[in-house]
């Protein structure tokens, strides 16, 4: 496990954690500290280096963005540790309840452990979270108003994103993206990508790709089309990760997704 610093501009740091078994299905994990808040809390996997980096400047606080392992994996060492926490209350919920994951997601990012602790509550201000349902119900993003900068979870993750869970929303995601669009963002915080600049235009190529795509998934099913023939005409072959999730998080999961929303 190693820990990369860097710094976005002042009173921005960008912390990616990365590990052998993240990079061998292509994903870091980023966590940022904007203006004194922490954003995401990084994998089990990476509890220990993430305590140790935060020692030498400790949050005034935390937002989790979604309640996935790679974001929120270390939330019950913060809570215990007294730290002020800000989430979604379906997010704490989940992590209270810790549902099982898959052998996969345990192998690259550990398993969560359940979080028991009495939460803190935690007001971010100046920062604002606004709720951007899509990629999960819970998810959530933060705008620093004064900045112009996002912190985005994996709502944006990059333009032509083929593959999704099936418990997805791609119709929720397109008014995230709208939403995120409207603030005229200068920097963007990804959890996967990093500090993203400039990213207007790339926010409005992925709302007319995923627009594009909905369209295309939709059109053939009404025309009789079987979901792996979808898959296999608008995004191509199966992708690695999709192959090594059993399908959870896979191309065809994304066309699952956009139907169930399309033909009910």
């Amino acid at each position: 496990m190693t820990i990369t610093a860097t710094l976005v501009e002042p009173d921005v740091l960008q912390m990616k954690l990365s590990s052998w078994q993240g990079r061998a299905v292509g994903y870091d994990v980023n966590v940022f500290l904007l203006g004194g808040v922490l954003i995401d809390t990084g994998f089990p996997g990476a509890r220990a280096d993430l305590l140790d980096a935060l020692r030498t400047s400790w949050p005034r606080g935390a937002v989790v963005t979604h309640w996935h392992e790679d974001h929120a994996g270390n939330v019950p060492a913060l809570a215990a540790m007294s730290l002020p926490l800000h989430m979604h209350a379906q997010c704490e919920a989940t992590l209270r309840a810790r549902p099982p994951i898959r052998a996969y997601r345990a192998l690259v990012w550990g398993q969560t452990d359940p979080l028991t602790t009495p939460i803190i509550p935690f007001d971010p201000a100046p920062l604002r979270v606004i709720h951007t349902p899509g990629h999960s119900d819970d998810h959530l993003i933060v705008w620093d108003a004064e900045r112009g900068i996002v912190a985005s979870g994996d709502a944006f993750l990059g333009v032509k994103v083929r593959v999704a869970h099936e418990h997805e929303s791609p119709t929720a995601l397109l008014g995230s993206l709208r939403a995120m669009v409207a603030l005229e963002p200068r920097i963007l915080l990804d959890g996967h990508r990093g500090a993203v600049k400039n990213p207007v235009e790339l926010l409005r190529a992925k709302i007319a790709w995923l627009e594009e795509t909905i369209g295309l998934i939709v059109s053939l099913a009404a025309q009789g089309v079987s979901e792996r023939e979808i898959r296999r005409r608008v995004l191509g072959a199966e992708a690695l990760i999709g192959v090594a999730s059993a399908g959870e998080y896979s191309k065809l999961a994304l066309v699952t997704a956009v139907l169930g929303e399309h033909t009910q």
